[in-house]
C-alpha cells in the first residue's frame, strides 16, 4: 500500500505524532488481559444494535453490518488485548477501505468508530477507575485509529476524483470505428495542451489497438482554432502518420479556413475535408474499400 506524501506511513510515525509510547501500548494490552472477554463481547453487540437500529441505521449495508458481526472477536482483540500490534494499521486501513467502498460515509464510520470505542473504554474504566496512565493512552490511541480512517477516506476521495476525471477525458475524447481500417474523432468545445495531450493518447491507443491506416480528426465542432489549436492538429497528424495512419481533418470551414491563412500556419503537410461526409469518402477511397 502506498501513502500520499505527508501521511503517516508507520506506527513509529504515528506514535511520535501522538505521543504515545510503547510502554502505554503495553498498558493497555496488560489491562486488557486481566478483563473477562465476554464483557467486551456484550460492549460489541450493544454497538451492532446502534448499528442496526441507530440514528445512522440507514448508513450501514447489511452486508456492511454482517461483516462486523463475523469479525467480532478479531475486532475486539484488535481494540484491547492486541492493541496496534503487528499488522494492525494494514489490516484497519484495509476494513475501512472496504467499508468505504461499500458506501459507508465518513460521519457515519467516524460515529461508530468514537461509539465502539468509548464502550472498550467504558469496560476498562470500569475495572481501572483511578488509572490515569491508562486514560491517556487509550485516548491516544483512539485518535491514532481515526486517523487511520481519514487518511483511507483522503484516499479513497482522491481515488474517486482519479476515475471521475478519467471519465471525463474518455468522454471528451470518443474515438470510433466507422469503417473498416478508419477511425473518426469529433472533437468539439476547446483544445488548450492538457485535452491535446489526451486527444493524442487516445488518438494513438486505438490506432495501435485496432491497426487503423486512416483517422479522421473532425474539428467542426471545436470553438476557437488559433495558432495553438493548430499546431496541436498538426502534431497529432505527424503522431498518427508515425503509427502508420493518415490523419484527415475535417470540419474546415470558410471561417477556419481565413483564420489559419491569417495566422500564416503551414498546413501543406496535412490533409483537410470540408466536412465529415467528404473525409469519410476520401478515406474509404485511398483504402482500396467500396462504398
Amino acid at each position: 500500500m502506498s501513502y500520499q506524501q505527508g501521511e503517516f506511513n508507520n506506527l513509529e510515525e504515528y506514535q511520535q505524532a501522538y505521543f504515545l509510547t510503547d510502554e502505554e501500548i503495553q498498558l493497555i494490552q496488560d489491562r486488557s488481559q486481566d478483563i473477562p472477554f465476554e464483557e467486551y463481547q456484550d460492549r460489541f453487540d450493544q454497538t451492532m444494535d446502534w448499528m442496526r437500529e441507530g440514528e445512522l441505521r440507514d448508513s450501514f449495508p447489511p452486508a456492511v453490518v454482517e461483516a462486523t458481526i463475523q469479525a467480532r472477536d478479531f475486532i475486539i482483540r484488535d481494540v484491547s488485548t492486541e492493541v496496534l500490534s503487528e499488522g494492525y494499521l494494514i489490516r484497519h486501513a484495509g476494513i475501512r477501505r472496504q467499508y468505504l467502498e461499500l458506501g459507508v460515509s465518513l460521519k457515519a464510520f467516524t460515529t461508530l468508530l468514537v461509539r465502539f470505542h468509548e464502550s472498550i473504554f467504558s469496560v476498562l474504566e470500569k475495572h481501572y477507575p483511578n488509572d490515569a496512565k491508562l486514560a491517556a493512552a487509550y485516548k491516544k490511541y483512539n485518535l491514532i485509529d481515526l486517523d487511520i480512517l481519514a487518511k483511507e477516506y483522503r484516499r479513497k476521495t482522491q481515488q474517486d476524483l482519479e476515475e471521475q476525471n478519467k471519465a471525463l477525458r474518455e468522454l471528451s475524447t470518443p474515438v470510433a470505428q466507422i469503417w473498416e481500417n478508419i477511425l473518426l474523432l469529433p472533437l468539439v468545445g476547446f483544445i488548450d495542451s492538457k485535452r491535446s495531450k489526451d486527444i493524442m493518447e487516445a488518438m494513438l491507443d486505438k490506432i495501435a489497438d485496432s491497426q487503423a491506416k486512416f483517422f479522421i480528426l473532425d474539428i467542426s465542432g471545436v470553438a476557437i482554432v488559433d495558432t495553438a489549436v493548430a499546431n496541436h492538429l498538426i502534431k497529432m497528424t505527424k503522431a498518427a502518420r508515425l503509427m502508420g495512419a493518415k490523419c484527415i481533418i475535417s470540419g474546415i470551414s470558410g471561417n477556419i479556413a481565413q483564420t489559419i491563412v491569417e495566422l500564416g500556419i503551414v498546413i501543406d503537410e496535412i490533409e483537410t475535408t470540408g466536412s465529415m461526409k467528404d473525409a469519410l469518402k476520401l478515406a474509404i477511397k485511398e483504402s482500396g474499400n467500396q462504398l
